[in-house]
């Protein structure tokens, strides 16, 4: 005795051979699976939302604020304008100091001048670099 074996596509119900029926059962078997998974984990699905449900509240990432990582990268963009506008004492002054995080010893003896020298030049170099920000210049 054959045994026959059918799926349904649409309304449809065909006959198919053993390894396809096979196939399709252990397919729509694992997507039944992950499915349970999924919601074990409470995953949301895009198909679940409706049109009265508010979708953009389940997506929106409160841990970041993004004006606030706008306004600041707009404000770093600023910063390196305004270093780029110093002239190249200075910047190489700002950069050791800051980018390469040498001391003020080292810098001062790199650049053959004194601590303070190098002290009183780094201030009237930030001092700069604030009223550029400020626009004041």
């Amino acid at each position: 005795m054959n045994k026959k074996y059918y799926i349904f596509v649409g309304n449809e119900k065909i006959e198919v051979d053993y390894e396809v029926y096979k196939s399709y059962w252990q397919i729509t078997n694992r997507e039944r699976y992950l499915e349970r998974l999924d919601r074990q984990n409470k995953l949301l699905f895009f198909s679940d939302l409706s049109t009265e449900y508010s979708f953009e509240d389940n997506i929106v990432d409160k841990n970041f604020d993004v004006e606030k990582i706008v306004e600041t990268k707009m404000l770093i963009d600023r910063v390196r304008e305004a270093i780029n506008s110093l002239n190249d004492d200075e910047r190489e002054i700002i950069e050791r100091l800051y980018y390469q995080d040498e001391s003020t010893r080292i810098a001062a003896e790199a650049l053959n001048l004194h601590k303070t020298s190098l002290i009183r030049k780094r201030d009237r170099i930030l001092e700069k670099l604030r009223k550029m920000l400020e626009g004041n210049i």
